[in-house]
Protein backbone atom coordinates (compact mmCIF):
# COMPACT_ATOMS: atom_id res chain seq x y z
CA UNK A 1 0.00 0.00 0.00
CA UNK A 2 2.54 2.30 0.07
CA UNK A 3 3.77 2.29 -2.90
CA UNK A 4 0.35 3.24 -3.50
CA UNK A 5 0.59 6.22 -2.16
CA UNK A 6 3.91 7.40 -3.05
CA UNK A 7 2.67 7.18 -7.05
CA UNK A 8 -0.13 8.95 -5.74
CA UNK A 9 1.65 11.91 -4.05
CA UNK A 10 4.01 11.58 -7.16
CA UNK A 11 1.45 12.10 -9.55
CA UNK A 12 0.07 15.01 -8.03
CA UNK A 13 -3.41 14.33 -8.46
CA UNK A 14 -4.12 13.81 -4.76
CA UNK A 15 -3.86 10.47 -2.93
CA UNK A 16 -6.40 7.96 -1.43
CA UNK A 17 -8.75 9.80 1.30
CA UNK A 18 -7.02 8.22 4.10
CA UNK A 19 -3.47 9.84 3.06
CA UNK A 20 -5.20 13.09 2.01
CA UNK A 21 -4.97 15.10 5.32
CA UNK A 22 -0.84 13.80 5.40
CA UNK A 23 -0.66 14.72 1.66
CA UNK A 24 -1.86 18.39 2.43
CA UNK A 25 0.08 18.74 5.94
CA UNK A 26 3.20 17.58 3.98
CA UNK A 27 2.73 20.21 1.66
CA UNK A 28 2.68 23.01 4.81
CA UNK A 29 5.62 21.73 6.52
CA UNK A 30 9.00 20.60 6.06
CA UNK A 31 8.08 16.94 7.60
CA UNK A 32 7.39 14.08 4.39
CA UNK A 33 4.05 12.43 3.98
CA UNK A 34 5.78 9.41 5.30
CA UNK A 35 6.80 11.44 8.21
CA UNK A 36 3.08 12.99 8.50
CA UNK A 37 1.37 9.70 8.08
CA UNK A 38 3.14 8.44 11.34
CA UNK A 39 2.33 11.10 13.26
CA UNK A 40 -1.63 11.19 11.53
CA UNK A 41 -1.91 7.14 12.05
CA UNK A 42 -0.57 7.77 16.16
CA UNK A 43 -3.79 10.67 16.29
CA UNK A 44 -6.09 7.87 14.84
CA UNK A 45 -5.23 5.56 17.26
CA UNK A 46 -6.02 8.45 20.11
CA UNK A 47 -9.14 8.95 18.55
CA UNK A 48 -9.89 5.51 18.79
CA UNK A 49 -9.72 5.41 21.87
CA UNK A 50 -11.95 8.63 22.82
CA UNK A 51 -14.74 6.36 20.69
CA UNK A 52 -14.76 3.52 22.35
CA UNK A 53 -13.80 5.13 25.27
CA UNK A 54 -13.93 1.81 28.22
CA UNK A 55 -13.98 -0.98 25.25
CA UNK A 56 -10.76 0.64 24.05
CA UNK A 57 -8.35 -2.21 24.24
CA UNK A 58 -4.15 -1.15 25.01
CA UNK A 59 -4.35 -3.53 21.89
CA UNK A 60 -4.94 -1.62 19.78
CA UNK A 61 -1.63 0.61 20.23
CA UNK A 62 -0.23 -2.37 18.26
CA UNK A 63 -1.54 -0.07 15.11
CA UNK A 64 1.72 1.45 15.64
CA UNK A 65 4.08 -1.16 14.28
CA UNK A 66 2.48 -1.21 10.70
CA UNK A 67 1.89 2.95 10.46
CA UNK A 68 5.98 2.88 11.34
CA UNK A 69 6.67 0.36 8.47
CA UNK A 70 4.20 1.72 6.13
CA UNK A 71 4.76 5.68 6.57
CA UNK A 72 9.07 4.59 6.23
CA UNK A 73 7.97 2.90 3.35
CA UNK A 74 6.23 5.71 1.92
CA UNK A 75 8.57 7.74 2.31
CA UNK A 76 11.02 5.02 0.56
CA UNK A 77 9.07 4.44 -2.23
CA UNK A 78 8.78 8.05 -2.79
CA UNK A 79 12.26 8.63 -3.18
CA UNK A 80 12.61 5.48 -5.28
CA UNK A 81 9.90 6.21 -7.83
CA UNK A 82 10.86 9.82 -8.37
CA UNK A 83 12.71 9.23 -11.65
CA UNK A 84 9.32 8.99 -13.01
CA UNK A 85 8.54 11.14 -15.70
CA UNK A 86 5.21 12.52 -14.56
CA UNK A 87 4.63 15.88 -16.05
CA UNK A 88 2.22 15.30 -18.48
CA UNK A 89 -1.72 14.79 -17.46
CA UNK A 90 -1.82 11.65 -19.21
CA UNK A 91 0.98 10.07 -17.33
CA UNK A 92 -0.08 11.31 -13.89
CA UNK A 93 -3.55 9.64 -14.43
CA UNK A 94 -1.97 6.58 -14.98
CA UNK A 95 0.00 6.64 -12.30
CA UNK A 96 -2.76 7.94 -10.11
CA UNK A 97 -5.07 4.52 -11.53
CA UNK A 98 -2.10 2.10 -11.09
CA UNK A 99 -1.96 3.57 -7.67
CA UNK A 100 -5.67 2.67 -6.87
CA UNK A 101 -5.25 -0.77 -8.40
CA UNK A 102 -2.18 -1.27 -6.05
CA UNK A 103 -3.93 -0.03 -3.14
CA UNK A 104 -6.69 -2.12 -3.52
CA UNK A 105 -4.70 -5.00 -3.76
CA UNK A 106 -3.26 -4.02 -0.50
CA UNK A 107 -6.33 -3.14 1.28
CA UNK A 108 -8.30 -6.28 -0.02
CA UNK A 109 -4.92 -7.98 2.00
CA UNK A 110 -5.46 -6.71 4.71
CA UNK A 111 -8.66 -6.74 5.64
CA UNK A 112 -9.07 -10.98 4.70
CA UNK A 113 -5.45 -11.03 6.88
CA UNK A 114 -7.55 -10.74 10.00
CA UNK A 115 -4.58 -9.50 11.34
CA UNK A 116 -3.67 -5.78 12.88
CA UNK A 117 -5.30 -3.42 11.06
CA UNK A 118 -3.85 -0.16 9.88
CA UNK A 119 -5.26 2.67 12.04
CA UNK A 120 -7.46 3.85 9.36
CA UNK A 121 -9.19 1.09 9.13
CA UNK A 122 -9.01 1.25 13.23
CA UNK A 123 -10.69 4.46 13.54
CA UNK A 124 -13.60 3.73 11.35
CA UNK A 125 -14.17 0.50 13.23
CA UNK A 126 -14.22 2.10 16.25
CA UNK A 127 -16.91 4.74 14.62
CA UNK A 128 -18.79 2.00 14.14
CA UNK A 129 -19.26 0.42 17.38
CA UNK A 130 -19.34 3.97 18.49
CA UNK A 131 -22.03 5.16 16.60
CA UNK A 132 -23.53 1.44 16.02
CA UNK A 133 -23.31 1.47 12.14
CA UNK A 134 -22.13 -1.08 10.05
CA UNK A 135 -18.14 -0.98 8.92
CA UNK A 136 -18.47 0.35 5.33
CA UNK A 137 -21.01 3.19 6.01
CA UNK A 138 -18.43 4.34 9.00
CA UNK A 139 -15.76 3.93 6.22
CA UNK A 140 -16.98 6.20 3.93
CA UNK A 141 -18.28 8.51 6.27
CA UNK A 142 -14.37 8.34 8.01
CA UNK A 143 -13.03 8.47 4.40
CA UNK A 144 -15.19 11.80 3.72
CA UNK A 145 -14.26 13.30 7.07
CA UNK A 146 -10.81 12.84 6.08
CA UNK A 147 -10.96 14.43 2.95
CA UNK A 148 -13.02 17.48 4.16
CA UNK A 149 -10.37 18.34 6.87
CA UNK A 150 -7.86 18.14 3.73
CA UNK A 151 -9.53 20.59 1.83
CA UNK A 152 -9.77 22.68 4.99
CA UNK A 153 -6.02 22.57 5.80
CA UNK A 154 -5.23 23.17 2.22
CA UNK A 155 -7.56 26.05 2.04
CA UNK A 156 -6.84 27.79 5.31
CA UNK A 157 -2.76 26.52 5.50
CA UNK A 158 -2.03 27.10 1.98
CA UNK A 159 -4.85 29.79 0.49
CA UNK A 160 -5.16 27.05 -2.05
CA UNK A 161 -6.43 23.65 -2.60
CA UNK A 162 -3.40 21.12 -3.21
CA UNK A 163 -3.06 17.94 -2.58
CA UNK A 164 -6.88 17.14 -2.78
CA UNK A 165 -7.86 16.46 -6.55
CA UNK A 166 -9.38 14.24 -9.09
CA UNK A 167 -7.67 10.88 -7.67
CA UNK A 168 -9.11 11.36 -4.27
CA UNK A 169 -12.04 11.05 -5.66
CA UNK A 170 -11.31 8.19 -8.03
CA UNK A 171 -9.34 6.60 -5.22
CA UNK A 172 -12.74 7.25 -3.02
CA UNK A 173 -15.33 5.57 -5.57
CA UNK A 174 -12.87 2.96 -7.33
CA UNK A 175 -11.18 0.98 -4.15
CA UNK A 176 -13.92 -0.40 -2.34
CA UNK A 177 -15.10 -2.00 -5.44
CA UNK A 178 -12.03 -3.27 -6.43
CA UNK A 179 -11.75 -4.82 -3.19
CA UNK A 180 -14.83 -6.26 -4.08
CA UNK A 181 -14.09 -7.86 -7.46
CA UNK A 182 -10.90 -9.06 -6.37
CA UNK A 183 -13.03 -10.99 -3.42
CA UNK A 184 -15.29 -11.90 -5.93
CA UNK A 185 -12.95 -13.22 -8.55
CA UNK A 186 -10.31 -14.96 -6.14
CA UNK A 187 -11.85 -16.75 -3.70
CA UNK A 188 -9.64 -19.32 -3.07
CA UNK A 189 -6.83 -16.82 -2.63
CA UNK A 190 -9.33 -15.17 0.02
CA UNK A 191 -9.71 -18.65 1.69
CA UNK A 192 -5.56 -19.26 1.40
CA UNK A 193 -4.85 -15.38 3.49
CA UNK A 194 -7.68 -16.38 5.96
CA UNK A 195 -5.73 -20.11 6.43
Amino acid sequence: MAIAVALAKLASLGTSPISSIPNVVSLMTPLTIGQVTILFMIVLILLEAAFLRHESSPWAWLQLIPSVIFGVLIDAFTHWLSWLPLQHYGAQLLATLLSIVILAWGVFFEVNSKTIVMAGEGIAGAVAVATHREFPRAKVWCDGAMVVVAIILALFGLHVLVGVREGTILSALITGRLVSAYTRWWPQLVTWIQA
